[in-house]
Parts: C-alpha cells; structure tokens; sequence
C-alpha cells in the first residue's frame, strides 16, 4: 500500500471480502489452489483528491542517562 501510495494510487484494505474470497467460489476466481488462500485483499485506483493529513501528536522525547 506503501508503494502505490508512492507511485500516486489510492488503496482500500477490504475486510469483508476476505472471507468470501477464501470459499471455494472464491477461490475459483481467482483461480487459486484449495491450499492457498488470501491475506489482505487490497483494491488499487487513482484517487480524485489526496486525502487530508491525519492530526498527530507532538512527540514527547525523554533523555535517559546523563
């Protein structure tokens, strides 16, 4: 996600789609072995707007030792 964020996609992680995604439909699909099943599925686009930045905390630094 990282990586596409970088290249200038948007990503969404989509829970709910993984356990469908690990039925034998599912698998079928995608035409995976009955072994092997998903893990994060992930959909990739080009977003309309880049999203706002998320608030963060100031970081508190504390020195250890002298």
């Amino acid at each position: 996600m990282l990586a596409a964020r970088g290249a200038g996609h948007g990503t969404c992680w989509i829970g709910f789609a993984q356990s469908w995604l690990g039925t034998p439909e599912g698998k079928a699909l995608l035409k995976l072995r009955r072994t092997t099943g998903p893990v994060a599925p992930i959909i990739v686009g080009y977003p309309k707007a880049a999203p706002p930045p998320m608030p963060r905390k100031e970081p508190e630094i504390r020195w250890v030792g002298a």
